[in-house]
């Protein structure tokens, strides 16, 4: 199976029922201070998708990975405004030739439990992550290790997440992974890989504790983790609190004690936080305006690095095969009219596959025409691509999210009105399966946002493939070019020249036109007037939570 493709897309999902009642327990409507008889001082928040595991190698969600970033300390950790990592967990991280990297951990630090964070903690979250039938979603991210292959095997994952091994694999450890001593990890790739100490600060890589392993099912909603806060209860469906942890002794502890996070049932928590129950929250498109120009709310923004695009099935016989009915549909949409009509604020048009000073190596322009709005030279790529077969719909394929529709029908008017093509939208609640198995006939919404601060994770994960017939999973896409582009970044001596080869990728990729660029994410977050502090994380595009601050 490939594993590359299984996070391409990032799309979030409803939740079942809200939970008003502890909502109003401790929101920002609440006296909570210490200064107030000695209670805890509660953030409350919200969760907007469907978040089914707190296990760190499994996680690849925004609302996963924002839970799990005060739940656990990795090796490094990204500045939250210059997007660069820095030593955490990890006293340092060395190499001589990009191939093998020696990771010293700090001494001291444990887990929730008492356990200490060593060597074994991280080699061990690793290799359970890599070994192919325990199906994890960040099974790819050690694929560069050695002996990951033969951790794979041959195996299916169904819907219920059962898993059937059909060959068990060779190996159940990554030979690459050598526990030194108690603080020294030594890594070996199959490949130099220049970036490689900035992928640790990924949720992925987190270390575990040994007690969840021995009871993975209740650490996927309970997890035994080493950050300032732990997690307390997890009414699925409901809320998830998480307190405090006494005796974390990291560097980037919050003044508060309490975190709860209330699940919303695909609707939004803009009505609670109106009623002073929420102390953040997005508004929903039909009140961001009024909700912006209000002088008497507090408000952070900053755009991230999130990027929504338009995919096609290159693996199916039709128009999209053609590289100018591609440009044609791209160059048919006023990116900025469909930002203005439903997300005013909330979006940018994107003209690149790697947003622009974003992330090392993100340049603006690199689309060029294709992703300029002009019906003119649409009209004129579609007769070159032999038009629209008449009498036919195009079926667009996205999930079930109320913005999204909204959007993406914005899009499909667009593309009516400008080439006369009739569309129909499908949100199907299997997506992403959908999408794994090959089982669109028409166009497709993507998005996607790095996992770490390089330009490489907006290319390689997303159009790489050893394919050459096939193309890569969820697009068919292959280029020998832009492969060898890839690999040429990976092996390069430093960041910068990665970061150039990269570059190059990318210009590889505007030739070939596989997606066309739609937007980046404009975050707006309002706040109650007891927090400060509010930074926005460049990659989810939620709340630091560590760097929050409770005024009372």
């Amino acid at each position: 199976m490939t594993n590359r493709a299984r996070s391409t897309t990032r799309i979030a999902a409803g939740l079942a029922a809200l939970s008003l009642g502890l909502a109003a327990c401790s929101g920002g409507g609440s006296s909570d201070g210490e200064g107030d008889g000695g209670e805890d001082l509660t953030v409350t928040s919200s969760i907007s998708q469907d978040v089914d595991t707190l296990l760190p190698m499994d996680a690849n969600v925004g609302d996963n990975i924002a839970v799990l970033d005060v739940i656990y300390d990795g090796l490094v950790r990204y500045d939250p405004e210059t997007t660069e990592p820095y030593p955490y967990l990890a006293e340092e991280i060395t190499t001589t030739d990009n191939q093998v990297w020696t990771i010293k951990i700090k001494p001291g630090t444990t887990f929730h439990n008492g356990e200490p964070v060593d060597a074994e903690a991280f080699a061990r979250a690793w290799n359970y992550a890599a070994y192919g039938p325990n199906a994890m979603g960040n099974n790819y991210f050690f694929e560069r290790i050695e002996g990951y292959d033969d951790m794979q095997g041959e195996y299916e994952e169904a819907d219920d997440g059962t898993v059937t091994v059909d060959e068990e694999p060779a190996a159940e450890e990554l030979s690459g992974l050598e526990v030194v001593d108690p603080q020294t990890l030594q890594v070996t790739l199959t490949a130099p890989f220049v970036g490689f100490d900035t992928m640790l600060g990924y949720t992925g890589f987190f270390p575990i504790a040994q007690a969840c392993l021995d009871d993975i099912e209740a650490c996927t909603t309970k997890p035994i983790g080493n950050g300032p806060f732990q997690v307390e209860e997890w009414s699925q469906g409901q809320s998830l609190t998480a307190t405090k942890y006494a005796e974390y002794t990291g560097a980037e502890t919050p003044n508060y004690d309490r975190i709860e996070w209330v699940e919303y049932a695909g609707g939004s928590e803009w009505p609670d936080f109106q009623a002073g129950l929420m102390d953040l929250a997005e508004a929903p498109s039909a009140n961001f305006t009024q909700a912006y120009d209000d002088p008497a709310l507090q408000r952070v923004e900053r755009p991230t690095a999130a990027l929504t695009y338009l995919s096609f099935p290159l693996y199916d016989d039709g128009p999209w095969t053609d590289i100018e009915f591609r440009k044609a549909l791209s160059m048919a949409i006023d990116r900025q009219a469909v930002i203005d009509a439903v997300l005013p604020g909330q979006r940018v048009p994107a003209d690149s596959w790697v947003m622009p000073d974003g992330v090392p190596g993100g340049v603006a322009g690199t689309c060029g025409e294709a992703c300029t709005f002009n019906p003119e030279a649409a009209k004129a790529a579609l007769e070159a691509a032999g038009g629209w077969p008449e009498g036919e719909t195009m079926t667009i394929h996205l999930g079930q999210d109320e913005t999204e529709q909204e959007l993406f029908q914005a899009i499909g008017d667009q593309i009516t009105l400008n080439l006369g093509i009739p569309y129909e939208l499908d949100p199907t609640p299997d997506f992403f399966d959908r999408r794994s198995n090959r089982d669109f006939s028409g166009p497709f919404r993507s998005n996607w946002f790095p996992d770490y601060p390089l330009n490489e994770n907006y290319l390689g994960p997303v159009y790489a493939s050893d394919d050459a017939e096939e193309g890569n999973t969820n697009f068919g896409y292959y280029n020998e070019d832009f492969n060898n582009a890839i690999a040429d970044g990976d092996s390069a001596a430093t960041l910068d020249e990665a970061v150039t080869n990269y570059q190059e990728a990318e210009r590889i990729l505007a030739e070939d036109f596989p997606t066309a660029p739609l937007f980046y994410t404009n975050v707006v977050l309002f706040h109650s007037d007891r927090v400060s502090n509010v930074v926005i994380d460049p990659f989810s595009g939620r709340a630091k939570m560590r760097l929050l601050e409770v005024t009372g």
